[in-house]
């Protein structure tokens, strides 16, 4: 969550109620008189008291409570006036006046709200004439005055508690609810605006109507409230009240269902321990309410607080499933938590969904149908497919409003992915609304009537959220007034999500107009009326971009690291335990569980996005710690077992199984392998492979007092899901090597390429086979360029538009030096300090590699910085592609119409591509995600320096890695995709015991004999026994996989992503099964094997 608190606030009047693109009757929208629109002004003037300048005293003072404290040395402030993070008082004292503009306010009740915000809790305590009246955060208004008596005086002090940022004062409010005896100003004021709003973009509308409005509310006898004259002031308020009552069934046509819910950050400015005591209150007072209010209704999501409140608060669980049972407590969302939605991988989104909705299923019943993120920053174009698969269908945000430079014209739509999955989508216009004023709901609704023709029917989320809160009860009691039959209102009703879907679905057309950024981008039509009255929606077909928080996909590096990290390392696990269970060995179903929901909960969207305090990580960090343990135990498990009867002493030598976690063959990669010697090796070590040939290899280190060794070796074969064992042996022996060094130049039998010894640039890198030059003629390749990164808002957040259009590049150089010759790696150091931060570059090529790695070794020592590499690109088109979940991304490289400018920094996973179809080059990464192209300039952004809400994000010692790879043709012909898993999913080396065995030395388990395929898991089936194979294919092909399992698979089922089967077998026939893949599709398979 990334907002200053909003607080209720009765909009103030406007002369002109304008409507446009609705139906035709209402173009030109209601434009009220001057004496009707003087009314109104004058009508709102007696809502409350006007407020004024306040004392403030910085810091905390004994007894500031105090009546009598001689306050008039502090310092005078008014609205928007800031504050410091310590605690501060202020005060201020209250004279009711005897008239408020001739209205006579004796025995009205006056409520009071104090108004400051903080980015996070604003914990406040509240006295009136040194009596405490209130502590605590987002308090409710509190009676001032049960029964105003003209002339009396209140002392107001309010005691602000600190906080963790600057405290915007954001003034206060005196609202004035009228004698019980006497017809209310106020109300009369909401009903003539919300009919002046509503009436003219509903059915029936004519125009004679504007005159009859606005002569009906200019007939209100200002003159008789100048005079004093209570009698004729509240009899013209009655006549008018009748009046517009003609109104009121037209206005009931305009239905709008109320959803209480609250926002909860799982872990922002604050550490998780504290959220389960938000939950806990947030829900309480929701179950109280529910005591009260017959007829309200609470929305809420996120498993892992009902698991909380399970856990710690049983009693309050029993209460919630009974509410669940009466239909009253909705159960959105199905995640486990409320995650980022670019950033995680695929598999990691379905296990949010996985864990969570089996949960709510088990737990309360509920099979969850509405996908719930209102508040993550930007939407995986993957998304639809992952819901729909997973029994979602669907999805509520409202982020997208936060644009900062264009809106899309339509709230409600189909959102589609590549393969056709579609979800129902609704954004509102908010989810923390603090009232429930009609004005406020009509002004929604005539915005929703200009993006949609035909448009009746608007739900509105209500609720205090962030740090919990939730509806309070003079929101729903001003929400039961509006409820009344003899309000001029639209109808208004307590309701739920799933009511509001299935209700709006059943108006839906079957055709719906197609449309994406490009299109969008020559102009939007809102669709006509479809027939019998019928609504056109529009499909989206395309990704939903977040045009603000751009600076999330690098902020917390660490944090992103680990959260990458923790992904390969579970993934990995669980095909290995998987693959173990099938001989005999006992698969760790619970601790997977633990470690994904440590995993899943990490990715929160405040917590992934690296926008939270520092304590928050080093709690995060602790967990990640705990997830790659818990999957080490499971690798020394599994990973044994599968070698058990595998035959490690038919080479001499210490034996080293290579394996390979990927479904497809790996040839001459290069792993690294860690061995101990049995005896003093004084000549060195070779490795050779199963088949006894001498691999290439180079010693990193050795210790003659442990025999041990670290070398890289460059492998044969290792098959796809599968090992391979090694030899290492006494005695060096040598084997032929395609890398040379020579000066700055590094080159094997496919790469050459050179770096400049003045700027340290990659000025050359020529893909040998067509001889193409990829670096642009005089460009700078891997070039670090700073900018200048100070976001108007939201530090952690935001890169603003225009952060990129300027750079320094970061050209002073220290030295460039031939650091190693190989024989399998040469790697040229380029080192560099800048302002205070200092740069160790190690460019490294591979014998026979096809790409060249960048490990980097920084200490970074900035503020407000932001660092990228950069790589002009000889080769280049109006698209880049990016990877991004469960597939690819194409997105423009010019700047020239308004999305085009507005997606200057944009989130992918493993790689991204630039090149003309004939050469192209893809950048790949380990642990980055944000990304940029322009031009013929493909950037990977490496690093930010926020201070806010962390200030040492980032500050100190950062290690990575990215890559390089050039390449003939297009991304697809190059298997860039291929690329970017084996360059994160490396090869895996173990020392291993030697001994006897039946199996060969070389051996794959799995396959899918399909380049256009990716495996993403494998693992044991939550219900049966069965392995989970699931995949997806990105090259947007129609075809028959055919997928080798691992042995002793009897059928096979499709499933969904839930692990919900298929009725129809799939015959396994020579341990293969194969299956239909439509393009774009994520497809998951059950192979059943008997009980083991």
């Amino acid at each position: 969550m990334v907002k200053m608190r909003r607080f209720a606030a009765v909009a103030m009047v406007c002369a002109t109620v304008v409507v446009a693109q609705s139906r035709t009757a209402a173009q030109k929208g209601l434009v009220l008189s001057p004496k009707a629109t003087e009314v109104l002004k004058t009508l709102d003037a007696l809502s409350s008291l006007p407020d004024g300048p306040w004392r403030y005293h910085s810091g905390d003072v004994p007894h500031g409570e105090a009546v009598d404290l001689d306050d008039s040395s502090w310092k005078s402030v008014t609205k928007e006036a800031k504050a410091d993070r310590d605690a501060g008082w202020f005060r201020r004292t209250i004279e009711v006046p005897k008239t408020l503009d001739g209205y006579d306010l004796t025995g009205a009740r006056i409520w009071f709200q104090f108004h400051a915000g903080a980015n996070g809790p604003m914990p406040q305590i509240i006295y009136f004439n040194g009596r405490r009246v209130a502590l605590g955060d987002d308090l409710e208004a509190i009676v001032l005055s049960e029964s105003a008596k003209p002339g009396e005086k209140i002392e107001v002090a309010v005691k602000l508690l600190a906080t963790i940022d600057e405290k915007t004062f954001r003034g206060a409010t005196f609202k004035i609810e009228s004698s019980k005896s006497r017809p209310s100003p106020s109300d009369l004021r909401t009903e003539g605006i919300t009919a002046a709003t509503l009436l003219p973009v509903l059915q029936g509308f004519k125009p004679e109507m504007e005159d009859k409005i606005d002569s009906i509310i200019a007939s209100v006898d200002i003159a008789g409230l100048h005079k004093a004259n209570q009698i004729a002031f509240d009899a013209s308020l009655k006549r008018v009240h009748r009046e517009l009552m003609q109104f009121e069934p037209m206005l009931k046509t305009a239905v709008i269902d109320l959803d209480g819910n609250s926002h909860i950050d799982a872990a922002w400015l604050w550490p998780w321990t504290e959220t389960v005591d938000a939950v806990k209150r947030t829900w309480g007072t929701a179950l109280q309410l529910m005591n009260e209010y017959p007829d309200y209704k609470f929305t809420q999501s996120a498993a892992q607080y009902n698991v909380w409140m399970k856990d710690k608060y049983p009693a309050m669980n029993e209460e919630i499933k009974k509410r669940v049972a009466e239909g009253r407590w909705e159960i959105v969302g199905g995640m486990w938590v409320e995650p980022d939605l670019n950033m995680p991988d695929g598999e990691s989104l379905v296990r949010q969904l996985l864990i969570g909705k089996r949960f709510f299923k088990k737990e309360y019943g509920v099979d969850v149908r509405i996908g719930w993120n209102p508040d993550s920053f930007g939407y995986t174009w993957q998304l639809p497919q992952i819901y729909k698969k997973s029994g979602v269908d669907y999805f509520v945000t409202q982020k997208m409003h936060w644009n900062d430079t264009n809106q899309l014209p339509f709230r409600t739509f189909w959102w589609e992915s590549p393969d056709g999955s579609k979800v129902l989508t609704y954004f509102p216009t908010d989810y923390t609304h603090s009232n429930l004023n009609p004005n406020r709901l009509a002004k929604d609704f005539v915005e929703s009537t200009q993006r949609l023709n035909g448009f009746t029917h608007l739900l509105d989320l209500y609720g205090v959220g962030d740090h919990g809160g939730g509806p309070t009860r003079d929101v729903l009691d001003e929400g039961l007034r509006w409820m009344k039959p003899d309000t001029v209102a639209p109808t208004l009703r307590f309701s739920t999500a799933q009511s509001y879907f299935t209700s709006v679905e059943k108006t839906l057309e079957t055709e719906s107009p197609q449309w994406n950024y490009d299109s969008l981008a020559k102009g939007f039509t809102v669709p006509a009326m479809g027939s019998e009255g019928k609504l056109h929606i529009p499909t989206w077909k395309d990704e939903l971009y977040f045009e603000y928080h751009r600076g999330v996909y690098t902020t917390q590096a660490g944090h992103k690291a680990y959260m990458r990290e923790s992904e390969e390392a579970l993934l990995n696990s669980e095909k290995y335990a998987s693959l173990a269970w099938l001989k005999g060995v006992t698969y760790p179903t619970s601790d997977f569980e633990d470690s994904w929901k440590k995993v899943t909960f990490n990715q929160f969207h405040d917590l992934g996005a690296g926008s939270g305090i520092g304590v928050i990580y080093k709690e995060a960090a602790e967990d990640y710690k705990h997830v790659f343990q818990q999957a080490r135990d499971a690798d020394m498990a599994s990973l044994p077992a599968l070698l058990a009867t595998v035959d490690t002493q038919a080479g001499k030598g210490v034996p080293v199984a290579i394996f390979n976690p990927l479904a497809w063959e790996r040839s001459d990669a290069v792993v690294t392998v860690e061995v101990q010697m049995p005896e003093a090796t004084p000549d060195g070590v070779h490795v050779v492979d199963a088949k006894g040939k001498v691999l290439l290899s180079q010693v990193l280190s050795s210790n003659n007092k442990t025999n041990s060794y670290k070398l890289l070796v460059k492998t044969s074969a290792v098959p796809s899901l599968g090992y391979t064992v090694l030899h290492v042996l006494p005695g060096q022996k040598s084997a032929s090597t395609d890398v040379h060094a020579s000066g700055l130049t590094l080159e094997n039998s496919r790469l050459k390429l050179v770096v400049d010894a003045k700027s340290g640039c990659i000025t050359s890198l020529v893909e040998k086979k067509t001889g193409f030059e990829t670096i642009a003629a005089g460009g700078c390749g891997n070039q670090l360029q700073t900018f200048k990164d100070t976001p108007k808002q939201y530090d952690a957040w935001n890169i603003d538009p225009g952060t990129l259009d300027h750079f320094t590049p970061i050209e002073s150089v220290e030295s460039v030096q031939l650091l190693d010759k190989g024989p399998l790696r040469a790697t040229i150091r380029v080192t560099r300090t800048w302002q205070k931060s200092h740069f160790v570059q190690d460019i490294s090529l591979d014998a026979e590699a096809d790409a060249a790695t960048i490990q980097n070794e920084f200490d970074w020592h900035e503020e407000h910085v932001l660092l990228k590499a950069s790589f002009p690109m000889a080769a280049t088109s109006a698209k880049a592609t990016y990877e991004i979940p469960y597939g690819t991304i194409e997105r423009p490289t010019a700047r020239v119409n308004s999305f085009e400018k507005a997606e200057f920094e944009v989130p992918a996973m493993r790689w991204a591509e630039l090149g003309d179809g004939k050469h192209g080059v893809s950048l790949l990464n380990r642990t980055k995600f944000g990304y940029d192209a322009v031009d013929n300039l493909l950037r990977l952004t490496l690093l930010r320096s926020a201070t806010w809400p962390d200030p040492v994000a980032d500050l100190g010692h950062q290690s990575f890695q990215y890559a390089i790879y050039p390449h003939a043709g297009d991304w697809k012909q190059a298997g860039s995709m291929q690329h970017g898993w084996e360059y994160n999913y490396p090869l895996r080396a173990m020392q291993v015991a030697a001994h006897a065995g039946a199996d060969a030395a070389t051996k794959g388990f799995a396959s899918v004999g399909a380049s256009n395929v990716v495996v993403t898991a494998i693992k044991k089936a939550e219900d049966r026994d069965a392995l989970v194979v699931r995949m997806f294919e990105f090259e947007g092909k129609d075809g028959d996989v055919k997928v080798s399992l691992p042995a002793g698979a009897t059928y096979a089922v499709a499933s969904d992503l839930m692990e919900n089967p298929d009725a129809a077998h799939l015959p396994v026939t020579d341990g293969a099964v194969t299956v239909h893949v439509h393009p774009y599709e994520i497809v998951t398979l059950q192979a059943m094997y008997s009980p083991q």
